[in-house]
């Protein structure tokens, strides 16, 4: 059977296989095996669409968190010059005004202990100035930035320190507790020299839900300077800027313009593995549940075939009544296509409405059970993000309708190759 006679056999299926097509996928099949595998059928097709919606959406979830929230805790681009920016008030408003850049704020961040009554922790300590901070660490910490950002150093109060809430539950530390930074130190010759230590007060804790909650300590950008031996200079300047895809070319750009020895690093540098990681995840188990939606759709196959074989003296009996084989091929066409029809749109809604509320079903059982299924130890943040994407779901839909549809093709084609003489010979 050429493939044009094919395609002009499927084109109009007539009243009588819009009839029968649908009385067949109502009643299933004649046999309990063949009802139970065109159940298996629908239903393999419905989890399937239903967990790739579901899981393409959690993996969006994930890239949207990337960019928002973890790129809003972590800086676009760092820029440095040797021995601290000097005069970066100046520096800032002039890069603050080039096409792409959105916010320049000064930063002195090193790495230190931290000792909170015995305990010890590594800690990555971020200095910072409580009147420029950028919006994105604004949202995230406390309203009144300079309470607990103090420069104060005397008897009666020591400087402000801010801790992430995963920290301060490792040192077991609370608001108002004292504790010990040190900063090892490196002298001539690559010589240990005596480390800056100096006592902190815990002012606040804060919680950005991502990984950078495992190692974050925030003081005062003046103190920050002191104890890295920078004096008032910031380390560098913190650069956010509009598309975080462009950064490179936006940190270029920068240094063309820049006179004196400056460099810089980009999140790609810092944190491109994990976005890459989130991009891979998204291919390989977007892949594994493509392979739930194929293995379904092979059961419509062999679901098909037995209703084929099943129904041979019914299909023999239409043909000596008249029907021609566009007819047969279109009955079964539209009990395969009814079964992708039913399967893709419950398996869509089921979907959708996960995609949508799983987040907070999840939350829910972490609240009653308390369990915690994401660690920021481990993933970059700890709730599970979803983000809906139309263009997803009608991805999903249309490849498993035309999956389903081929699959209808071969169990058509045999039902209309039954020949009613070798059939009705022995009935």
């Amino acid at each position: 059977m050429g493939s044009c006679y094919l395609l002009r056999m499927i084109s109009m299926p007539s009243s009588t296989s819009l009839f029968l097509g649908r009385r067949y996928f109502a009643a299933g099949s004649g046999s309990r095996l063949g009802s139970f595998i065109s159940g298996l059928a629908i239903a393999g097709l419905i989890t399937g669409v239903a967990l790739l919606i579901i899981v393409l959406s959690i993996m969006n979830g994930f890239e949207r968190e990337m960019r928002t929230r973890i790129l809003g805790i972590v800086p676009h681009i760092q820029l440095f010059e040797r021995g601290g920016v000097r005069r970066w008030q100046e520096l800032a408003e002039s890069l603050g005004s080039i096409e792409g850049v959105r916010e320049v704020t000064p930063f002195t961040g090193f790495q230190a202990l931290l000792n909170a009554r015995g305990k010890i922790q590594s800690v990555q300590v971020m200095g910072l100035s409580p009147d420029h901070l950028d919006s994105a660490l604004r949202a995230v910490l406390p309203a009144k930035a300079g309470d607990w950002l103090g420069e104060e150093n005397d008897a009666e109060r020591a400087p402000g320190i801010m801790l992430s809430q995963a920290l301060a539950t490792k040192l077991g530390a609370s608001a108002g507790q004292r504790l010990t930074l040190i900063v090892p130190r490196v002298g001539a010759g690559n010589r240990q020299a005596t480390p800056r230590v100096a006592v902190f007060t815990l002012a606040g804790i804060f919680d950005t839900h991502t990984a950078e909650d495992q190692a974050l300590a925030l003081i005062h950008l003046n103190v920050a300077g002191d104890m890295a031996g920078l004096g008032l200079a910031p380390e560098g300047l913190r650069i956010s800027v509009d598309d975080v895809f462009d950064v490179r070319d936006i940190g270029y750009g920068l240094l063309q313009r820049l006179p004196g020895e400056f460099s810089f690093i980009d999140w790609f540098q810092t944190h491109g593995n994990l976005y890459q990681a989130i991009q891979m995840s998204r291919q390989m188990v977007g892949l594994l549940i493509f392979l739930i939606i194929a293995i379904a759709v092979f059961n419509v196959v062999s679901m098909l075939i037995m209703t084929v074989v099943d129904k041979r003296p019914a299909i023999a009996t239409l043909k000596t009544l008249g029907a021609d084989n566009k007819t047969i091929l279109g009955i079964f066409l539209v009990q395969g296509t009814l079964i992708g029809v039913v399967g893709t749109l419950v398996g869509t809604l089921l979907g959708v409405a996960g995609a949508l509320y799983v987040p907070d079903a999840i939350a829910t059982v972490e609240a009653v059970f308390q369990i915690r299924f994401l660690n920021t130890e481990i993933y970059p943040i700890d709730y599970l993000p979803s983000a809906l994407d139309l263009s997803d779901v009608g991805l999903v839909a249309t490849v498993a309708l035309g999956l389903n549809f081929f699959a209808t093709l071969y169990p058509a084609w045999r039902a209309a190759a039954v020949k009613p003489a070798e059939v009705l010979r022995y009935e």
